[in-house]
C-alpha cells in the first residue's frame, strides 16, 4: 500500500511539474532581436514586400551558458505576384528550449494583399494560417527512482501511465501594414484561435494571443548608378517594436545605419516598460551585396541574471531572386501607382 501510494505521489508531482513547466514555455512566442529581418514572422501582411522573390534565414542562439540553451530558427520564401497585388510565402519555425528536450515547430502559408490608396501610400493586409507541433522527449526527463546517492544512474524509470509529449494544433495569424516610401507601421495577432498546447488532457490550457505593434521611418541619401538608377547608398532608419502575450510585455528600441555595402545596428532589447528579468543591448553589423544580405548580432545582457546567461547570438540571411528590368520599371517610374515598402535595413531589399 505504502509502495502504491508512493507511486501516486510521484505522478502527482510530475503532473505539477509538467503544467508548471508547459505553462512557462508556452507563455511567449520566441522573438528575434533582429525582428525586422524576418517580416513574415514579424506581421503577415509584410508578405512579399518586395517585387523580387526573397528567400530569409533566421537562428537564434540565446542563453549559451545555460544547460539546454534557447535555439530558434526561421526558415522562408516569399513573392510577390504583381496581376494580383499579392504576396504569398511559406516559413517554417522551430524553437528549442531547455535541457529537457522541448521543441516547437510551426509551418505556416502566408498571403498578403497590397491596396493601393494614392501614388505615395498603401495598406496592406495579411493572413497566415499553418499547423503547430510541439513535443518533450521523454529520454531527457529524470524522475525520482533514477537518482541514487551517487547521483543520476542510467537505468529506466518504472513511472507507468505518463501523459502523451506530442501535440498537433493548427495555428492562425493576421495582420495590417500601412505604409509610404519613408514610414511604416503595422499591428498584428498571432495565435488568434488560441490553441490548446497542454500535453495533459485534462488539464486545456490555450495560448495566449500575441499582439504586437511595429514602425519605422528611412532617411536615405539617393546616388545615381552607371545605368542612370537612383538607389540609397545611406540610410538611416529608427524602430520600435512592442508586443504583449498573455501577462508579458515587450518593448524594443533602436536604429540601423547603412552605408554600401555594410550595415551597423544598435537595439534596446526588453525595454523595462513592466518588471523584466532579462533585457540587452543588441549590437549589430553586417553587409549586403547585390541581392545578398548577410546580419550577425550580439545581445548584451542586462538584468538580473545577465551575467550568467551569456548573452544571445543571431544571424540573419536575406537574398532576393532577380527580376527583369523592366518590371522593375513599371513599377518604379513616375506616375506608377505602386509604392516601394521602405527597407527597414537602409538597403533596398
Amino acid at each position: 500500500m505504502l509502495f502504491i501510494k508512493t507511486i501516486a505521489l510521484k505522478k502527482i508531482i510530475l503532473v505539477i511539474f509538467l503544467c508548471c513547466f508547459i505553462d512557462y514555455l508556452s507563455a511567449q512566442d520566441p522573438h528575434f532581436s533582429q525582428f525586422y529581418a524576418s517580416p513574415m514572422y514579424l506581421n503577415p501582411a509584410l508578405t512579399g514586400t518586395t517585387l523580387e522573390g526573397r528567400f530569409t534565414f533566421n537562428y537564434r542562439t540565446q542563453f549559451p551558458r545555460l544547460p539546454g540553451e534557447f535555439v530558434t530558427t526561421q526558415v522562408g520564401y516569399e513573392h510577390y505576384i504583381s496581376k494580383i497585388k499579392s504576396g504569398i510565402g511559406l516559413s517554417v519555425v522551430t524553437d528549442k528550449a531547455g535541457s529537457a528536450g522541448f521543441r516547437a515547430t510551426s509551418v505556416m502559408a502566408s498571403y498578403a494583399y497590397n491596396l493601393y490608396l494614392n501614388k505615395e501610400s498603401a495598406l496592406r493586409g495579411g493572413m497566415q494560417i499553418g499547423i503547430g507541433q510541439r513535443s518533450l522527449d521523454n529520454f531527457k526527463l529524470l524522475f525520482g527512482d533514477q537518482i541514487t546517492a551517487l547521483g543520476a544512474n542510467n537505468s529506466a524509470s518504472a513511472e507507468l501511465g505518463l501523459p502523451n509529449f506530442t501535440l498537433n494544433y493548427v495555428d492562425v495569424n493576421a495582420g495590417f501594414a500601412y505604409y509610404t516610401s519613408d514610414f511604416w507601421i503595422g499591428i498584428s495577432g498571432h495565435h488568434l484561435n488560441q490553441p490548446n498546447l497542454n500535453f495533459i488532457a485534462e488539464k486545456p490550457e490555450k495560448l495566449p494571443m500575441r499582439i504586437s505593434v511595429q514602425a519605422g521611418l528611412s532617411f536615405k541619401k539617393y546616388e545615381a548608378k552607371k545605368d542612370k538608377r537612383e538607389e540609397p547608398t545611406r540610410a538611416f532608419t529608427p524602430m520600435i517594436y512592442y508586443s504583449r502575450q498573455g501577462i508579458y510585455q515587450q518593448l524594443d528600441l533602436g536604429a540601423n545605419l547603412y552605408r554600401y555595402p555594410m550595415l551597423f545596428g544598435v537595439f534596446y532589447r526588453a525595454i523595462p516598460i513592466v518588471n523584466n528579468y532579462y533585457g540587452a543591448i543588441v549590437t549589430q553589423t553586417g553587409f549586403t551585396y547585390n541581392t545578398f544580405t548577410f546580419l550577425y548580432s550580439f545581445d548584451i545582457g542586462v538584468g538580473q541574471f545577465a551575467r550568467n546567461t551569456g548573452g544571445a547570438h543571431e544571424i540573419s540571411v536575406l537574398f532576393r531572386t532577380s527580376q527583369s528590368k523592366q518590371i522593375k520599371r513599371k513599377y518604379r517610374r513616375k506616375g506608377s501607382n505602386y509604392v516601394v515598402f521602405p527597407s527597414m535595413l537602409g538597403n533596398v531589399w
